[in-house]
């Protein structure tokens, strides 16, 4: 572990200087940021339709796995880590445009003097005021919204809290389009169920409390259980998630899935479980299949969320679309899915006049945000 943490750190240095080395020589047009390579298909369409024109783009990444990757495929890629190599190549980075999707910029991690417009796009179907913390997009120069309702709900943020407004481009969601272009929707088990509980601040939330008994009473069932835990997870709730693997690994109908493309797991099940993960939307807007949702707790990381709006997008959608049970009926949650999956007729037209209402620009999001950053770089 200790050898591995040295090349870590080794590399990362190396490719650290590379990167600033080289905008010495000429600044880079565009900069994309990814946190993980879980973060890839959110951003890879937009660099593959940056970089068909002659401008300088580059991608920084804080894992070694994503670096490998995009090398290999000839990339202009460079591995900064996660400790204090980040640091100083956040205040020195120089760049006409920041692209990132993560949040809190100027809040934890510095902006630099050399960069001339933070860039956001997002990488889940939420509403902006309640599962992000409140000052989430206050310090970016440009959003990249999927609909119009987000647009509305920064622009009430910006009144609350009298903020500087803005540039928004209502581009779409990016990772949808990729989601939709890329998958089998023809591939599917019907005894398989998918488990994708959401990761939360409050430590009280369905995974940490009940994550082993909704498995355990799948699997008992005769369930094929996916069990996709966001990364979050893996990181806030370790011992929870150890537990969870020491009890089911080694059940044949258990299956792991922590890869960086949520595909697989999505084309081969019939019904998707969580408490409030936007893969449920992605799911249902893509695949048309069944989504449950357990109501345990709701997912708040703004506590004057109301302030903006008391509802949110992806209430809506648990609302019209999904169908949400207690947490009670946790017991009863096998006779539920089977229900569920033998007799639920989805609605394809009723999903497709949800989407097109709050979404923008389906099919091209990618296209229209490349359009935007080609056409203003100046």
């Amino acid at each position: 572990m200790i050898s591995q943490n040295i090349k870590s750190f080794t590399i990362s240095l190396f490719s650290s200087f590379k990167f600033l080395y080289f905008q010495l020589k000429k600044k880079r047009d565009y900069v994309i940021y990814s946190e993980s390579h879980n973060y890839k298909l959110d951003y890879i369409d937009l660099l593959d339709n940056l970089i068909k024109k002659p401008f300088i783009t580059s991608i920084i990444t804080s894992d070694l796995n994503e670096f490998y990757d995009l090398k290999k495929n000839n990339y202009d890629v460079y591995y900064i880590g996660k400790g204090l190599i980040r640091v100083f190549v956040f205040n020195f980075i120089s760049c006409k445009y920041m692209i990132m999707t993560m949040t809190d910029i100027g809040n934890h991690l510095k902006k630099s003097f050399f960069c001339d417009n933070y860039v956001y796009f997002f990488h889940c179907m939420h509403s902006t005021h309640k599962i992000y913390t409140p000052k989430a997009f206050d310090n970016y120069d440009i959003i990249f919204c999927i609909g119009s309702f987000q647009t509305n709900e920064i622009r009430k943020n910006e009144n609350v809290n009298n903020l500087p407004k803005k540039k928004i481009i209502e581009t779409g969601y990016f990772y949808l389009d990729n989601l939709a272009r890329n998958s089998n929707k023809e591939l599917i088990n019907k005894n398989t169920i998918l488990f994708a509980p959401s990761w939360n601040y409050n430590e009280d939330n369905l995974f940490n409390k009940q994550g082993c008994s909704i498995i355990e009473n799948l699997l008992n069932n005769k369930f094929n259980v996916i069990f996709r835990p966001h990364p979050e997870i893996i990181k806030r709730n370790k011992s929870n998630y150890e537990q969870v693997l020491k009890k089911f690994i080694n059940n044949k109908n258990f299956t792991l899935d922590i890869n960086a493309s949520n595909i697989y797991s999505m084309e081969n099940a019939s019904l998707l479980i969580t408490d409030n993960s936007s893969i449920s939307i992605e799911y249902s807007f893509v695949f048309y299949r069944p989504v449950i949702f357990i109501d345990y707790k709701d997912k708040i990381h703004n506590k004057n969320f109301h302030l903006i709006d008391r509802s949110s997008f992806e209430d809506k959608f648990k609302k019209e679309i999904g169908l949400s049970i207690s947490s009670k009926d946790i017991k009863r949650l096998n006779f539920i899915c089977r229900e569920t999956i033998d007799n639920y007729k989805i609605n394809i037209d009723k999903i497709e006049i949800f989407k097109k209402k709050f979404l923008t620009n389906i099919s091209k999001s990618s296209q229209v945000a490349a359009e935007f950053l080609i056409k203003n770089n100046k």
